[in-house]
């Protein structure tokens, strides 16, 4: 055997030693590569070793590392959760016997919550509520965007068949929404596409934004007016103006139009959610009527609509009300 003969033996069998020391299959063709794949076994494997397996060799090789022990320590921290979960239950159940009994029975929420999916802002935790009491949905800067169709048939869903009374859109203090859409980068798609419609409220507003010096500050003031924005945008939804148009011609049944729109704000910082008072009808002003869908003239459809629901017999349907929705 030539000198260059022994040197690739050699090196071959230093190979599967480390291999075998480090619990990776030598069985397979591409074993003596097995000790620089582990080197990269926190990282996304190169494409030049790629190129030098066979792609059966590397599922396998994938495969196996899931089976290692520091696989198991990560997977370890969400059983954590299912620990907390049996606890959470036990003190609920210690503290109201009937409640699961009485929430597996269905669900009747007066809110439909509108927030960020911040994991500090959670909707529950910042009213002191229980299961039941909001249908959510979250989203990165608490954003109503008239064609995200996940936003459209939660907010259907909550409207016209759950019938919730109130609509809330909350956003937080030091949102990274924000903050990444009053920043000059691009942050690829799809990331860079939902950010759009951020920056469109800050053109909207961007006089008012620039005459403040501090950074800080125009944060807080651009989530404020961010909320007050996606409130807009829900009015400017047949879905809320539909249910809004019916119960304020039916002033026996409901005390106002209903859904009523809230906007709030919540600081991380000292835990208070604060509630915006805005006025709506002067923000929309005269684009009022753009955004109207519902005329008196084809009110009719409505009543037609929510009997079909089950809101109301169509016998008892009384003549449109010229009641004002906004």
């Amino acid at each position: 055997m030539s000198v260059f003969g022994r040197i690739a033996g050699g090196l071959r069998q230093a190979s599967l030693l480390s291999a075998r020391s480090r619990g990776v299959p030598t069985t397979l063709p591409w074993a003596p590569l097995a000790p620089a794949r582990a080197r990269f076994s926190d990282s996304k494997i190169p494409q030049y070793l790629n190129s030098w397996v066979e792609p059966e060799a590397l599922w396998e090789y994938n495969d196996h590392m899931e089976r290692t022990n520091r696989a198991k320590e990560v997977d370890a921290e969400v059983g954590e959760l299912g620990d907390r979960n049996k606890a959470w239950q036990k003190e609920t159940v210690k503290v109201d016997p009937e409640f699961f009994t009485r929430i597996g029975q269905g669900q009747a929420p007066k809110y439909l919550w509108i927030g960020c999916a911040d994991s500090r802002v959670a909707a529950e935790n910042l009213i002191g509520g229980r299961p039941g009491e909001l249908f959510t949905h979250r989203n990165i800067a608490n954003m109503v965007v008239s064609t995200d169709t996940n936003m459209r048939s939660v907010l259907q869903y909550a409207v016209d068949y759950l019938q919730v009374r109130h609509v809330i859109v909350c956003g937080h203090y030091d949102c990274g929404g924000i903050k990444a859409a009053c920043s000059v980068k691009d942050h690829d798609l799809p990331l860079e596409s939902w950010l759009s419609s951020i920056r469109d409220v800050y053109r909207l507003h961007k006089d008012e934004l620039e005459a403040i010096d501090c950074e800080q500050e125009r944060h807080k003031r651009m989530v404020e007016l961010n909320v007050i924005e996606q409130c807009l945008n829900l009015f400017k939804t047949s879905d809320i103006q539909r249910r809004r148009r019916y119960t304020a011609s039916r002033p026996d049944e409901f005390p106002c139009a209903l859904p009523r729109i809230h906007a709030m704000v919540f600081s991380p910082a000292d835990g208070i959610l604060r509630r915006l008072n805005v006025d709506y009808r002067k923000h929309l002003g005269d684009a009022i009527n753009i955004y109207h869908l519902c005329s008196r003239e084809n009110f009719s459809c409505v009543v037609l609509y929510i009997a079909l629901l089950g809101q109301t017999d169509r016998k008892s349907r009384n003549h449109p009300s010229s009641a004002c929705a906004w």
